[in-house]
């Protein structure tokens, strides 16, 4: 707004209001089988902004003409005021920005003008057969005491029944960042029961955060599975969600197919709430996990809600090896081609020499082959907790870290490739390895353990915690078709492995079967690699 303002370029804001949506968006959402809108609004929308406030109003207008066109496609309006003076709120969604967080303290939310607002709302509306919901704030910070929002809301409640909106309306009240079943004893008892016909407004992202981004597919449809069991206790309108995955899990199949599976298990558990649920956006050039157009007309909705086999929270998940197609065999193996994911969910890349963590997905750039180290006493083809391992990039170089600490895929004299690896809940027991096992990798020469801080991969610490941890992947073999390393870094990476391979066995007395990974045991003749020690 400040910009638009000193460019004399407010006629861009009017003609965004006047044209991003019209009439023929609330057709086409009674054509789809939709049958409610929630209409979010700015309180600036209402009273005008406060001194000193970049936002253009009041446009009361805007309002009314959602509301009319609602009526005649016989849609319900959720009116809800997603911004209030001051910001329930230091981010974005509120109207403002205000980060880092200590830049907004919950007092600057001016709840006197919000009460205002709400009761010029529930004046104009209260007559209003479309109206059927009306929302008092939006995704209200954490930081303010669960007894203040309360106290809020029960004023809330109180202000908008005495402006002549009926119980007819349901009253919506945010619950945000916070435990339903918590704030919903502190409501209780700050209510005392007085109110009718209320209810909670829960939004249900997967997207934002490390926490989703390291999560599995089948974790996330088990935290859909949760959801639906909250919904059923607590009357509770889902005002927001998405299609949108957290990185690990968006990219664990075909993108579509992924949401396809996620949208229909997120509708199941949805139709238990009491209020029902809106998707967050009606449009969005976001793309489709944003566009609920989009993903309708992409078939994205469609089809009946997955069954997910039983499972009481102890032990492996079956759900992980339905979704991941796994071998039965578990065990990580010498030869193996693995991905290394660090506690943010992305996998550790190799880009030349530097190394990363950049990406969720697991592609060949992302790409290790276990083999022995050199100074290995022997091996016996499954990888054990306490074994000297090195990793051997698609560069054909193994990862390795300098006397300085810098991890790098570079060959040098002072690049230490040796790394012990140890499991994290149990370093020294000498157990096998297991697709998924979470680990530390130390080098053996310095002690320093391979740690990841946002993208950078280094190794500066002696210390066993969460930023060390790396979850050890094997990677399923890939058909004939698809698309693997070219062929000059297949040949490259083959004779790397052989030879390391081989010095690791002029150790040993062994014959190692190396089970190695398609399309680079495509390159060997015949279906398997001997290796025999000489």
């Amino acid at each position: 707004m400040e910009f638009l303002r000193s460019r004399q370029a407010l006629h861009v804001l009017h003609h965004h209001r006047e044209t991003f949506i019209c009439k023929e968006d609330f057709q086409a959402i009674h054509d789809m089988g939709l049958n409610s809108v929630r209409v979010p609004f700015g309180y600036w929308v209402v009273l005008g902004p406060g001194a000193g406030e970049p936002y253009e109003g009041p446009a009361l207008e805007i309002l009314d003409r959602a509301v009319e066109w609602a009526e005649e496609y016989n849609l319900e309006v959720l009116l809800d005021l997603h911004g209030c003076p001051g910001g329930e709120s230091p981010d974005a969604p509120c109207g403002r920005r205000q980060r880092p967080e200590s830049k907004w303290a919950w007092q600057q939310w001016r709840r006197s003008e919000t009460l205002k607002a709400l009761e010029v709302v529930a004046r104009r509306y209260r007559d209003r057969k479309s109206v059927t919901g009306i929302a008092v704030c939006n995704e209200p910070s954490r930081l303010i005491p669960a007894e203040v929002l309360a106290g809020f809301y029960d004023e809330a409640v109180s202000t908008i029944r005495t402006a002549g909106m009926t119980d007819r309306v349901t009253v919506v009240l945010p619950v945000f960042q916070r435990c339903l079943r918590t704030f919903e004893a502190v409501w209780r008892e700050v209510s005392k029961g007085r109110h009718r016909n209320t209810c909670f407004d829960v939004h249900y992202y997967h997207c934002f955060e490390d926490t989703w981004n390291r999560m599995t597919l089948a974790e996330h449809l088990r935290v859909v599975e949760d959801h639906s069991r909250e919904l059923q206790e607590f009357p509770a309108v889902v005002g927001e969600w998405s299609l949108a995955l957290g990185g690990r899990a968006a990219a664990a199949m075909c993108p579509n197919e992924a949401m396809n599976l996620f949208a229909r298990a997120q509708l199941q558990a949805y139709s238990q709430a009491s209020r029902g649920w809106f998707f967050w956006n009606w449009r969005d050039g976001a793309g489709p996990a944003w566009d609920f157009r989009s993903s309708f007309q992409q078939g994205l909705l469609k089809g009946t809600a997955p069954s997910l086999p039983a499972w009481n929270g102890i032990g492996e998940d079956p759900l992980e090896k339905l979704l991941e197609d796994a071998s039965e065999d578990s065990l990580v193996r010498y030869g193996d081609a693995v991905c290394l994911r660090c506690s943010s969910g992305r996998c550790i890349d190799v880009e030349r020499s530097k190394v990363s963590a950049r990406w969720f997905e697991g592609g060949d750039w992302q790409t290790f082959l276990l083999c022995p180290a050199a100074s290995s006493a022997g091996f016996n083809g499954v990888v054990q907790d306490g074994d000297v391992i090195r990793l051997l990039a698609h560069s054909g170089v193994s990862l390795g870290i300098s006397t300085g600490g810098k991890v790098l895929c570079r060959p040098g004299c002072n690049i230490n490739c040796e790394l012990t690896v140890l499991l994290k809940e149990s370093p020294g027991c000498r157990r096998q390895l297991r697709h998924k096992d979470r680990v530390h990798l130390q080098c053996r020469n310095s002690g320093r353990v391979l740690d990841v801080e946002g993208s950078r991969v280094a190794a500066r610490f002696q210390d066993f915690g969460e930023w060390q941890s790396l979850s050890i992947e094997r990677k399923l073999q890939r058909d004939a078709g698809s698309k693997g390393l070219n062929e000059a870094a297949e040949a490259s990476v083959l004779g790397k492995v052989l030879e390391e391979a081989t010095l690791s066995l002029k150790r040993t007395a062994a014959v190692a079967e190396l089970a190695l990974p398609s399309p680079l045991r495509t390159r060997l003749t015949g279906a398997q690699a001997r290796l025999t020690a000489v």
